[in-house]
């Protein structure tokens, strides 16, 4: 109550608090965890699930809780954002560009990938220490944390906007944009799994995500069609409440925000495009090392049919073995010039193949699909 009535003192803990973030920059993980001895654990905790809090104190024990704890961990992924290295497992082989046969988008960011990032690594806070403590940044539970941002976004966007009289931190800029600052550095980690990334999409736009499990978000469905918080008020009589719960749930896309939360979604949005170009490139991995293994099989069995013909003159023969005499890069040019017709070595099948997955990465992509030339 003092810190909301004289804004003297509440602009001195905020710059106080951005004197922290600056401190803790560019991975300065000493000051980091000498901090953990002013603000601990707990305290950013219940700060950041703290309703009453002024918004700029609010934006400012977030941003102290993701540069002490966070922010390490999310450059590292970040410098590694453009470059996709990709071992070749039994799960990489097992992915595809559509999940099912009715080639039907699967939402982004959710899924299996294989693409090698860089792992967490934390460690206890450590206050006064002579050894080396200070390699890594000061430990918190993920897991808690996950939960409160998904939890505190999930009321932010049920339950706030510019109809709201009073919203959390005192406008609606405080009440979405740490939030939304904290769901994206836990994107970026990968914090979040499948069905948490499938909540956050729910919450943006349900209209377009509205294909996803829906059963764990709103709840499990009865005989009727109604939910149990609507099956409750029905009992009560409470015929206005039910018909309310029936109402669809604005997403974030579909309200009326300010710049800020624009420019964070944004970022949301750019990072979902992310994930998307990364599963095609694993997709294409995958049916590379498909294809080529076909390819490689097929030679073998050519090359291996040649040797026991017996009966060829010596023009047939040189014209059967130039695939095999020339070098690397030349074979498979050869195998992959499909306009050669019937000169051309790779079997039919395999190109229909190569032709096939052409076009699925088309319509992938929201291309029309092109019509082939053999």
């Amino acid at each position: 109550m003092e810190l909301s009535e004289q804004e003297d003192m509440r602009k001195f803990h905020y710059h106080t608090l951005k004197l922290y973030c600056a401190l803790c920059a560019l991975g300065n993980t000493r000051v980091a965890h000498a901090l953990c001895s002013h603000l601990d654990q707990s305290q950013l905790l219940y700060t950041i699930d703290n309703q009453y809090l002024s918004g700029m104190l609010r934006e400012g024990f977030y941003n102290v809780l993701i540069s002490i704890h966070l922010e390490t961990a999310k450059e590292a992924r970040l410098m590694m954002k453009d470059e996709f290295i990709i071992p070749v497992t039994a799960e990489t082989r097992s992915i595809r560009l559509f999940s099912s046969a009715s080639k039907k988008h699967s939402p982004p960011g959710v899924g299996l990938s294989t693409s090698l990032k860089p792992r967490l690594n934390f460690t206890p806070p450590c206050f006064i220490s002579t050894k080396r403590d200070y390699l890594y940044s000061p430990q918190i539970p993920l897991d808690a944390l996950k939960e409160k941002a998904i939890s505190m976004l999930t009321e932010a966007v049920q339950g706030g906007g510019h109809h709201i009289r009073d919203p959390v931190g005192g406008g609606v800029e405080y009440q979405f944009v740490p939030i939304l600052k904290l769901i994206s550095t836990l994107l970026t980690m990968g914090v979040l799994g499948s069905e948490d990334v499938q909540k956050i999409l729910l919450l943006i736009d349900p209209n377009v995500f509205r294909d996803m499990r829906e059963e764990g978000v709103t709840g499990p469905i009865d005989k009727e069609g109604l939910t149990g918080t609507e099956g409750k008020a029905v009992e009560a009589g409470e015929e206005e409440a039910a018909k309310e719960a029936k109402q669809p749930m604005k997403g974030l896309l579909e309200k009326r925000l300010p710049e800020p939360v624009k420019r964070l979604m944004c970022e949301l949005l750019h990072y979902f495009c992310d994930c998307e170009l990364k599963h095609r490139i694993e997709a294409i991995v995958s049916f590379s090392d498909s294809f080529v293994s076909k390819l490689q099989c097929n030679q073998k069995f050519r090359y291996n049919e040649l040797m026991l013909a017996l009966n060829m003159s010596a023009a047939v023969t040189a014209k059967k073995t130039k695939e095999f005499r020339s070098p690397p890069q030349e074979q498979i040019n050869m195998l992959l010039s499909f306009s050669m017709g019937d000169d051309c070595p790779c079997p039919s099948e395999i190109r229909e193949e190569l032709y096939e997955f052409h076009n699925q990465l088309q319509l992938h992509c929201g291309k029309t699909q092109t019509t082939k030339t053999l």
